[in-house]
């Protein structure tokens, strides 16, 4: 991603050193996804909370993150892609009984974060439905909603 110039010039540094923040990397993470879906693989995202419209984008964190980080605390963060290219095999295979499918948004994003800084990154991924109905058969998602969190070395 860094060698072929998909992340922003300016954020290269701060991800190679280590140095930077969880602030530093929201310009690295939002062209990531957008990089996913201008080419297709999604059609839409969410970085942050749908309920929360300003702590969304490039404001999903901020100083009091990056410092509670630094204290060994730990952030979380919801990362919403609507109609993934992979949603329909990934359904089927975990279907089937594996936890194993289709996933190339969760590992990247760990990725962007775990190289800006001594952090680890825990994450789950869910599939959403928009809309409820009773009958379990009748689930039809479109949503991969992942949930990071992302815990500082104290």
């Amino acid at each position: 991603v860094i060698r072929l110039g998909l992340i922003p010039s300016k954020n290269i540094n701060t991800l190679q050193s280590g140095s930077g923040g969880l602030t530093d990397t929201l310009p690295a993470v939002i062209g990531i996804l957008e990089l996913f879906k201008s080419s297709g693989f999604c059609t839409k995202f969410q970085l942050g909370d749908k309920n929360d419209e300003f702590r969304t984008g490039m404001l999903a964190f901020d100083e009091l993150d990056d410092e509670e980080l630094r204290g060994g605390g730990s952030i979380d963060c919801l990362v919403s892609v609507l109609d993934a290219s992979t949603l329909g095999g990934a359904l089927q295979i975990n279907g089937e009984g594996s936890r194993f499918y289709p996933d190339f948004v969760g590992p990247v994003l760990a990725a962007i974060w775990e190289r800006a800084g001594r952090v680890s990154i825990n994450y789950e991924s869910y599939f959403v439905d928009p809309v409820y109905r009773p009958n379990p058969k009748d689930f039809f998602p479109d949503e991969m909603l992942y949930q990071y969190t992302i815990k500082g070395a104290a």
